[in-house]
């Protein structure tokens, strides 16, 4: 696979998806070795004690950043989501991205020089979303902004960063669960014409762990072909 492990580890959550596996390539190539969570695995990043059990067995020593991909989406409207259908979405996509920090934050303040955290949100989070993935995956992703704001204020005097990545349409499972005619529809909205290859979302995460993005915290960084400009 290449290089290694000599920069430390990164936790991914959601690291079995399409953006986890090319995410976790990516770090191993800039020299981190991915450390992968996923529920595939029976491990539930939005359950505390599972994430701690993890965390515990695995023993990564040198936790130098955390990237939380994990989370699903809804659909339809306000009329077709429930409340159970609600809270599924709102624990996968937030509550994990939280969960996973928190249990993991104390291995992150255990080692000293740049730390990052990412997270996932989407341009659903900036504009509102559709009925293609509900209401509560814009809220969710709406909510991933503010809680890598409120990351990067308050752990900015432990040296640790924080940011958030914004997609547009991404070529994952996720997308290809809509029909070819709801593709269609989402693709004739982005200026530029295309969707996004999970490896140029991989290649931003990348990039926020380099020394390039030293500087960089409480951002949202939108890759979405001009979908959403603001």
């Amino acid at each position: 696979m290449g290089r290694g492990s000599g920069n430390g580890t990164i936790l991914i959550t959601g690291g079995a998806g399409g953006i986890g596996r090319a995410t976790a390539a990516a770090l191993h190539a800039a020299g981190f070795e991915p450390l992968v969570i996923d529920i595939a695995d029976g491990v539930d990043a939005a359950d505390p004690a599972s994430v701690r059990a993890f965390l515990d067995a695995s023993a990564p020593s040198t936790l130098r950043g955390i990237v939380a991909l994990a989370g699903a989406a809804g659909a339809g409207g306000v009329d077709e989501t429930d409340v159970d259908g609600w809270h599924s979405v709102i624990r996968s996509n937030l509550d994990t991205a939280y969960v996973v920090v928190r249990e993991g934050l104390s291995r992150l303040r255990a080692v000293t020089g740049d730390r990052n955290i990412v997270l996932m949100s989407s341009v659903n989070g900036r504009n509102g979303g559709n009925t293609l993935s509900g209401p509560a995956y814009a809220t969710a992703k709406a909510g991933i902004i503010g809680l890598a704001r409120h990351f990067a204020r308050t752990l900015a005097p432990d040296g640790i960063r924080a940011n958030a990545i914004a997609p547009g349409p991404v070529e994952t499972a996720m997308y290809h669960r809509l029909s070819a005619r709801q593709r269609e529809g989402l693709v004739a909205q982005i200026p530029l014409g295309r969707t996004i290859d999970p490896a140029e979302v991989a290649g931003v995460v990348s990039f926020l762990y380099s020394g390039a993005a030293r500087s960089i915290t409480g951002a949202v960084l939108d890759i979405n072909g001009g979908l959403w400009m603001g």
